[in-house]
C-alpha cells in the first residue's frame, strides 16, 4: 500500500501542485480540473507547487531528505511528481475526499503497470482504468489529469457531464474571491469541527462554537518566512466572540507554558493576532524566516525523518 500511495498520491505528499492564476483577483482553477470537483464539495484546498518550490521554507524542508522509493518510482515510470505535477486540489464533502492533480503524465500505461506489479488491481470503467487497492483507486484521465479516491466517488466524475451542485458553486465563488498571490489556500462552507469533539461535557461547547461557522477561508504565503491568514464567519456574534476568546486563550496558554529560556517560542506566539468584528473572526500569524527553524524544530515529531 505504501508504494501504491506513492504512485497515485505522491502529488499530495511531496509535490502539491499550484493553481493557475489570472491577472484578476482570485484563484483561477484550470477548467480541466474544475469539472472533476464533486457536486457536494464543501471543503476545497490547493497548493501552488511552482511557487512553493522556489521558497526558502521549501528548501529547508527538502534539504537533506532522501526519498529513495519515490526516486525509484520516477525511474520506473518516467513520472516524478516533484517535477511533473503543476496543480493539485483536494475536494471533500466533509466525510470523503477526492484528489485532483494536473501536470504532465507521459506514460499512463507504465504508471498503471507499476501499480499492478506492487499489488494493485485494475478495473475498467468505460474508457478509463481505475487502479487501486484497499478501497482506494487512481485513474489517469488523460495525459494531464489524475484523480484519486474511493472508486464510488471517482466513477460519477468520469461521466460525460461535469458534476454540478449548489455546494460546489458556493465553494468556487469563495475561492474566486481569495488573494491570488498566496501559494496555499483552502475554503470551507457549513459548520464543522476541526477534530471530533464529544457532544456532552465541557468540550461540547467548543463543538457548538466550531459548528456555528458558516464559512472559513485560509491562505498561506511562504515567500518570506510563513504568513498565514484565516477568516471565519459564525452564524451569530455570540459564537464569533466565543471563538475569538477560545483562540486568544490558546495563545495565552501557550505563552504561560513556554519556558523562560525560550524567547524564540515567545516570538512565534507574539506573531499571532486574533481579531473579532460582529460575526467575523480573523487570525493572522507571521513567522519570519529567522524563526522558521524554530517552528520546524517544535514540530520535529510530525516531520518526515531523514533516511540514511
Amino acid at each position: 500500500m505504501r508504494v501504491y500511495l506513492q504512485a497515485g498520491l505522491a502529488v499530495a505528499l511531496v509535490a502539491l501542485g499550484g493553481c493557475k492564476t489570472s491577472d484578476s483577483k482570485g484563484v483561477a482553477l484550470a477548467s480541466s480540473m474544475e469539472r472533476y470537483i464533486p457536486a457536494d464539495t464543501v471543503v476545497l484546498a490547493g497548493v501552488r507547487v511552482d511557487q512553493i518550490k522556489t521558497t526558502p521554507l521549501y528548501q529547508k524542508l527538502m534539504e537533506g531528505q532522501k526519498l529513495g522509493e519515490l526516486d525509484q518510482f520516477a525511474k520506473r515510470t518516467g513520472l516524478d511528481p516533484r517535477r511533473d505535477v503543476d496543480e493539485f486540489v483536494l475536494a471533500s464533502n466533509g466525510k470523503k475526499s477526492v484528489a485532483i492533480a494536473r501536470g504532465r503524465i507521459a506514460n499512463r500505461a507504465a504508471l498503471e503497470d507499476a501499480m499492478v506489479k506492487e499489488g494493485a488491481t485494475k478495473q475498467a470503467f468505460g474508457k478509463y482504468n481505475l487502479v487501486g487497492k484497499d478501497g482506494y483507486a487512481v485513474v489517469f484521465v488523460d495525459d494531464t489529469i489524475a484523480l484519486a479516491g474511493q472508486p464510488e466517488l471517482l466513477k460519477p466524475l468520469l461521466e460525460a457531464e461535469p458534476a454540478k451542485g449548489d455546494a460546489k458553486s458556493a465553494v468556487l465563488e469563495r475561492v474566486a474571491a481569495m488573494q491570488q498571490a498566496r501559494q496555499v489556500w483552502a475554503v470551507a462552507i457549513g459548520g464543522f469541527a476541526p477534530v471530533p469533539l464529544p457532544e456532552t461535557g465541557n468540550l461540547a461547547n467548543l463543538n457548538r462554537v466550531f459548528q456555528s461557522l458558516e464559512d472559513v477561508a485560509m491562505t498561506m504565503d511562504l515567500k518570506d518566512g510563513l504568513h498565514l491568514n484565516a477568516a471565519g464567519t459564525c452564524n451569530d456574534e455570540k459564537n464569533a466572540r466565543q471563538l475569538h476568546d477560545l483562540l486568544r486563550g490558546l495563545i495565552g496558554f501557550g505563552r504561560l507554558s513556554t519556558p523562560s529560556d525560550r524567547p524564540d517560542l515567545l516570538r512565534l506566539l507574539d506573531g499571532i493576532r486574533v481579531d473579532h468584528n460582529n460575526r467575523n473572526v480573523k487570525l493572522d500569524a507571521q513567522v519570519p524566516m529567522e524563526l522558521v527553524d524554530t517552528l520546524l524544530a517544535t514540530s520535529e515529531g510530525k516531520r518526515p525523518k531523514k533516511t540514511e
